[in-house]
């Protein structure tokens, strides 16, 4: 890391303010070569200075210098704020690889921060995690990384991991000492009580997944029942057409939403019922069980104002699937602002219900707030968001934690838990393999 890196940390376009981040021993120096007059020599002080191009003024700015472990990256660091002009920000950064920096690559100030043991590797994710954030829970989560909730999760287990195979090396190298014995139940037991704490921190990967990806909500029932206008009223605009005739929708519809701080993709199917009129109709139909099959939820909207026989078959054969591939189900009682309301909660037969209007708004809010709810935000119980390379790394833990539970051999057990460990290391850092850090820092942008 001897060589000084450079990069536009602010997006792309033009604006009122644009930053180019320089990190490395010598950033000071170098930028003392086109700027006047040269940076301050005190940290923190933001100082106007103009930027040379050859003899020529480039630019109007302020510049922050950081010295060595007073830096995002702990090098020395440079700060330059101009104005957002493309042309101004791409010619600033030419000037300084013309002075002797590099163009930095993604993440590189980040892996530097990692290096440098500013942040550990769950921390660095968290970075990423946060400027992707689109969301209240995607935020909420990032930040509790970036603030050591996972480190400290799985430095806990680490740690518990640790001093098992320590007393289990003691007892293996001195076996004639007055060293405290483990009997085999006992190492069985705290291996299988660390071989759960890691499935269900690893757990948390599956709802991490969801949100990271958006959440798929099927909006299915019988025709007419108010799947479109639901649709609207969730996404708060006119998307779906809606129309009195059945059998208005004949092709999904996919729309993504913030559903009480979840990302989800909600998609709006065509009435379900048999005997349809024409082959277009048919294929909707089919499209809707498909969409049923793909997605993490389902929200069956059901008309109060008809009689349920004409949906309990639909409704229960829904049920069924979705009660054997334990995923959740939401009955949404629709037109709640109708006068000639027919079915309520009660006759349902079971499960979680909701009353609502898309025309008035009625229950909308808590509806969404459902979904959220039983699809769940980004943490589980263990209270921290874990994503799919750090929960494949748990996982692998906690196979070896329960191999190790099931070894009647001393020797295989302590192998097992060095396992452990070293999969361990890929979420935070300590000995993790270029090729994990490789993965972890080219998710960044160019600048952080």
């Amino acid at each position: 890391m001897a060589d000084i890196i450079v990069a536009r940390a602010t997006p792309p376009g033009g604006g009122a303010i644009g930053m180019i981040r320089l990190s490395g021993a010598g950033s000071r120096e170098l930028c003392a070569a086109f700027l006047r007059p040269a940076p301050p020599e005190r940290a923190r002080e933001a100082t106007l200075v103009r930027a040379l191009d050859g003899e020529n003024p480039l630019d109007q700015l302020v510049a922050l210098w950081y010295p060595e472990g007073e830096s995002y990256t702990g090098e020395e660091s440079i700060e330059l704020l101009c104005h957002a002009s493309p042309y101004v920000l791409e010619r600033l950064i030419e000037v300084c690889v013309a002075a002797g920096a590099r163009r930095a690559l993604p993440g590189e100030f980040t892996q530097r921060a990692y290096l440098n043991g500013r942040l550990d590797l769950a921390q660095a994710e968290a970075v990423c995690d946060l400027i992707a954030a689109r969301t209240k829970e995607e935020h909420r989560a990032a930040i509790r990384n970036l603030e050591g909730g996972l480190s400290r999760r799985a430095g806990a287990l680490r740690a518990g991991a640790l001093a098992l195979l320590a007393r289990m090396e003691a007892a293996l190298d001195h076996p004639d000492e007055d060293v405290a014995q483990l009997r085999g139940g006992e190492l069985r037991a705290e291996a299988a009580r660390l071989a759960a704490e890691a499935r269900a921190l690893a757990q948390a990967g599956a709802r991490s997944r969801l949100a990271a990806a958006g959440a798929r909500v099927a909006i299915v029932g019988r025709p007419n029942a108010g799947k479109s206008s639901l649709l609207n009223a969730l996404l708060g605009r006119d998307r779906a057409i809606v129309a009195p005739e059945p059998g208005t929708t004949r092709d999904t519809l996919e729309e993504p939403v913030d559903l009480d701080g979840l990302r989800a993709v909600l998609v709006d199917t065509a009435g379900l019922r048999e005997g349809c009129a024409d082959a277009a109709e048919r294929e909707g139909v089919s499209r809707a069980r498909a969409a049923l099959r793909g997605a993490d939820l389902a929200v069956f909207v059901l008309d109060q104002t008809a009689p349920l026989n004409e949906a309990r078959a639909a409704l229960e054969e829904v049920r069924a699937q979705y009660l054997r591939e334990q995923r959740p189900l939401l009955v949404a009682l629709s037109k709640s602002d109708a006068a000639s309301v027919r079915v309520a909660a009660a006759d349902v037969g079971g499960g979680e219900c909701r009353e609502i209007s898309s025309l008035t708004g009625f229950g909308i809010a808590e509806l969404a707030g459902d979904i959220a709810r039983l699809i769940a935000p980004t943490e589980s119980s263990t209270g921290v968001a874990v994503n799919e390379r750090q929960a494949a790394a748990v996982s692998a833990c906690a196979e070896e934690l329960e191999a190790a539970s099931r070894e009647s051999a001393p020797e295989l057990s302590a192998a097992c838990l060095s396992s452990a460990l070293r999969a361990l290391d890929a979420v935070v850092g300590g000995n993790a393999a270029d090729d994990v850090l490789g993965e972890v820092f080219r998710r960044f942008c160019v600048g952080k």
